[in-house]
Parts: structure tokens; C-alpha cells; sequence
């Protein structure tokens, strides 16, 4: 495991995941990068998928999160998320 890994890194290399198929839903592809980031991270990381779904459609399950036949939503999804950290950076 690497300590080092970010919320940001675990979300952008689920993005990966789900955008090359290996994996369909976004707690799925979370949960494969338990060598590569802390349960911390990756809790993190969910709760900001959440708050992001949230946020735009007004509701959201974890149902939804682990959904694994909708690819594009999911992209979608943690794409949007990733754009609402970054830009709480700048």
C-alpha cells in the first residue's frame, strides 16, 4: 500500500478502471485499489462520490454507487467529482 496515494489519485484511477472496463461500478473499482491506498483513502473517496451525486442530482444510494451497468454515469460521476476537489484547490 502506498500512504501516499491521494483521494484525488484513488478517484482518477478508478475513473481508469471503470473508463477501460475492468471494473463497472465505482465501489468496485474503489474497493480493487486496497494495495495501492488506506481503507482511509478509499472511505474518502466514496464519501466524496456521494456528496457529489448528491450535490447535482439531489439524490443518491449506494446502490447507485455500486451500479455495474451504467459505465458512463459512473465516468461521469467520478469525473464530476474530480473536477469539484480540484477546484475547491485553487
Amino acid at each position: 500500500m502506498d500512504s501516499r496515494t491521494t483521494v484525488l489519485g484513488v478517484l482518477r484511477k478508478a475513473c481508469d478502471l471503470v473508463g477501460n472496463g475492468q471494473h463497472l461500478g465505482i465501489i468496485e473499482a474503489i474497493s480493487s485499489l486496497r494495495d495501492e491506498a488506506s481503507g482511509r483513502t478509499r472511505d474518502l473517496a466514496y464519501y466524496a462520490v456521494l456528496e457529489t451525486a448528491m450535490i447535482g442530482r439531489g439524490e443518491a444510494s449506494l446502490a447507485m454507487l455500486a451500479s455495474d451497468d451504467r459505465k458512463e454515469p459512473a465516468i461521469e460521476l467520478l469525473q464530476a467529482t474530480i473536477r469539484r476537489i480540484t477546484s475547491g484547490l485553487h
